[in-house]
C-alpha cells in the first residue's frame, strides 16, 4: 500500500493517554507538511477491516526495527501520554508489542 492509496481511505489515530490500537501491518509512507519535516506513518489495518494510520516517533521506528516487523505482524501499540525528562524537555511515551507471521 502507498502512502497514495492509504490516504484515500485511512483514518488517523489521534490517541489520548491510555488509548491503545491493534491491527495487521498493511504498509508504510512518508507525509510531507510545510510546518513540519517528514511524518512516518505506518498503517493498520484493524479487526473491524477499517485502515488506520499510526505516526510514527523515533521509539516506536527503532522498535519496529528491532522486531524486524513486516506486512502481516500483528502490532499493538499503547500511548501512555506525555512525560518530561530530566532536562525539562517532553516526549510522548508509547510501548509497542509485536507478533510475528508464521
Amino acid at each position: 500500500m502507498t502512502e497514495n492509496q492509504a490516504t484515500n481511505k485511512v483514518t488517523y489515530w489521534h490517541p489520548s493517554a491510555g488509548s491503545i490500537i491493534s491491527g495487521v501491518i498493511q504498509g508504510s509512507g512518508i507525509s510531507h507538511d510545510l510546518l513540519y519535516d517528514e511524518q512516518k506513518t505506518l498503517f493498520l489495518q484493524e479487526d473491524n477491516g477499517e485502515v488506520v494510520g499510526v505516526d510514527l516517533n523515533r521509539y516506536l521506528i527503532h522498535s519496529l526495527k528491532q522486531h524486524n516487523a513486516v506486512l502481516g505482524d500483528l502490532i499493538t501499540v499503547t500511548f501512555h501520554g506525555k512525560e518530561q525528562k530530566n532536562n525539562g524537555r517532553s516526549f510522548n511515551r508509547y510501548t509497542l508489542l509485536l507478533e510475528k507471521v508464521i
